[in-house]
């Protein structure tokens, strides 16, 4: 019976071989171009390898079900059909175009994310219309569609005569017979599930080898079905008491005082001396500019003149790191000045209506609030979050045919939508009310498309032309705007959303952090250089605070200006790691309650890491910031006193 069994299921096992086969191949391409990472080459290597086998067996499980099922279930007769036959041939070949799509898709994953399918991936499905549109628009995707047909139909031929032996040699079983093959090799599945926590465990220090050695396809139905990871559940945790304990003192600030100390709320009273001053405000949140683009930490790139030059002229923050690495990352640490959560950003998830935002304190001092994007605002659900959050959202579907020069499938070139925030800006100062317009842009994003003629790089021939051409435009629309009567009484801020993406061996590799900040207003500001480490989330308390507004605060983050250079800390996270620094160190909070420490020289931009013995009383700060966020956002206590109202 056993021999009949190996005879029935040949062809489940011929295809666990391409399996096996076709990751095999997509690992050594990957592990090849990622060879220089490896500190230990031959452990690495042995990792690498035995992990993907581990991980890529898995996998297969997802395969092997329906597989399983077909032999069980069909009678002999119909099992030696030819209809039969066809049909496991026609299958077959499916299933050999899947692994030689799941191979090119691998490839353009990891040159734009440095990962194996992850949550983006799973994200991404959402909006295909973007997502596809922007595929087709960056990459000669005929060449990748016959790629993979043709890889697949090779194949498929060279392994053809072996299909034909497996499916010629099925033998007559009995249903008994087939019931136990079933059941000893359903074990694969089952162990699938069973075993998947421990694909999350780290096999090494090197986030590289952590990355080759898993399985994409594996790793996209994991984020699939877990697509937020409770933090309670994961992680190290505190004891709530001495949780809420220690983000009271973290919280703290010499210009501010609780409103209850029995309250587990953060509610804080700012006050900050003096009148407070109803400026204007434009906030331009740039897609992807990394520090490095501009000239004063890379002067090769010469990509960024304009804002190399108001650098000089304006309030100029040098240590500015982001909180995560995807726009609504960015979003959410500049509107609602909170640590990154494992999961999902806040901006994509239920209920994240009224929460306490950036946007409900300048609606409260009578501010005209908009929010402009160049693309469509459904993605990411970013209308719905600005709109239930204290702003009005403007976005593609607000633009006339006329206020359109050039658009790619991310949305409207940065220069039409900075028109667009001059004439919002018009109409708001015609009405005698001050305005708060957060713009977000676009152009700096693959396909990296732009009008021709603007600047001396050509459109589509990568990301530096393209953040050469959105310096350009934040140049133009500043030029403009000086000639506005409004562009004395107004403060122009630009930070990146989070960087372009990099290389790091670490989880959290702090080079891919790095952010420029200007805040901007010759009549207002002195020119300056802000050295300290400053976090994204302290961004809207330090603006707040430059106008000298006095509100209730539940902010985590805090005014840079007025807090002490050894004050400095950040919180950086990915979709799984959450990040913690101070005084140079580094702890990596990661699922299965894994911590690492490290040490990291931020100062010369060297981002050198070592390891470094437990510090437990900077962990306990690291876990209760991020416990603390969890706890507020899950019990509800992140919101507003009174909803802001839709504009």
């Amino acid at each position: 019976m056993f021999k009949k069994n190996c005879r029935l299921y040949q062809l489940p096992f011929l295809i666990y071989v391409l399996c096996l086969t076709e990751n095999f191949i997509i690992r050594t391409v990957l592990t090849v171009k990622e060879f220089d990472s490896f500190q230990n080459p031959v452990m690495d290597l042995l990792k690498v390898y035995f992990y993907g086998w581990y991980h890529d067996t898995l996998f297969f499980a997802y395969f092997l079900v329906p597989l399983l099922l077909y032999f069980l279930v069909l009678p002999n007769a119909a099992l030696r059909s030819s209809y039969s036959k066809r049909f496991l041939h026609i299958a077959t070949f499916v299933i050999i175009v899947i692994f030689a799509f799941q191979a090119h898709a691998e490839w353009f994953f990891w040159m734009e994310f440095n990962a194996r399918f992850n949550f983006i991936a799973v994200d991404y499905l959402v909006y295909t219309q973007e997502v596809i549109g922007n595929i087709v628009e960056s990459y000669p995707m005929y060449l990748v569609y016959t790629s993979i047909l043709v890889s697949a139909y090779v194949i498929y031929r060279l392994f053809r005569s072996r299909i034909n032996q497996s499916l010629e040699a099925l033998p007559e079983l009995s249903r008994r017979e087939r019931s136990v093959g079933f059941a000893v090799l359903a074990l694969a599945p089952f162990l699938s599930f069973t075993l998947a926590a421990t694909t999350e465990k780290r096999i090494s220090e090197n986030r590289i080898v952590d990355e080759l050695s898993r399985n994409g396809f594996y790793q996209f139905v994991s984020a699939f079905r877990k697509n937020e990871l409770d933090y309670y559940s994961f992680y190290q945790t505190l004891d709530e008491r001495e949780m809420i304990r220690v983000m009271k003192k973290e919280m703290a600030s010499f210009n501010s005082h609780l409103a209850d100390e029995m309250s587990p709320e953060p509610i804080r009273v700012i006050v900050n001396e003096g009148e407070e001053k109803k400026y204007n405000v434009v906030f331009i949140t740039v897609e992807s500019l990394s520090a490095s683009f501009m000239g004063m930490f890379e002067p090769h790139y010469n990509a960024t003149p304009y804002l190399d030059a108001l650098a000089n002229q304006s309030m100029f923050f040098t240590q500015m790191y982001a909180t995560g690495l995807r726009t609504v990352r960015g979003l959410e640490a500049i509107t609602l000045s909170i640590p990154p959560t494992p999961g999902y950003s806040i901006v994509k998830r239920p209920k994240n209506e009224n929460l306490f935002s950036l946007g409900s304190i300048f609606k409260s001092k009578g501010y005209d609030t908009k929010f402009l994007y160049g693309g469509y605002g459904y993605f990411d659900n970013m209308n719905y979050f600005f709109e239930q959050n204290g702003f009005k959202a403007i976005d593609r579907t607000d633009f006339n045919n006329s206020e359109i020069e050039f658009a790619n499938i991310w949305g409207i070139c940065d220069e039409n939508l900075l028109t667009r925030a001059l004439k919002e800006a018009d109409t708001s100062h015609a009405r005698g009310q001050p305005f708060f317009e957060f713009v977000l842009t676009t152009s700096n994003h693959r396909p990296y498309t732009y009008p021709e003629g603007r600047i001396d790089i050509p459109s589509k021939t990568g990301r530096v032309g393209a953040v050469k051409y959105t310096d350009y435009a934040i140049g133009t629309f500043i030029e403009k705007a000086r000639k506005k009567p409004w562009f004395d009484d107004t403060i122009f801020v630009v930070i990146a959303d989070h960087c372009a993406g990099g290389r790091g061996q670490t989880n959290i590799p702090l080079q891919n952090y790095h952010i420029p900040a200007i805040i901007y207003a010759p009549k207002i500001i002195k020119p300056q250089v802000v050295s300290k480490i400053v976090s994204q989330i302290d961004i809207g308390p330090t603006l707040l605070g430059l106008m000298n507004f006095s509100y209730n605060s539940k902010f985590f983050g805090k005014d840079a200006l007025k807090e002490p250079e050894e004050q400095g800390r950040l919180v950086l996270g990915t979709y799984q790691n959450l990040g913690y620094f101070r005084d140079g160190q580094l702890i990596t909070l990661s699922p299965n309650q894994q911590v690492d420490f490290e040490r990291v020289n931020v100062q010369d931009y060297s981002y050198k890491t070592e390891k470094t013995p437990p510090n437990p009383e900077l962990l306990t700060e690291a876990i209760s910031y991020y416990q603390y966020s969890n706890y507020l956002l899950k019990n509800n206590l992140y919101r507003i006193l009174t909803p802001p109202g839709r504009s």
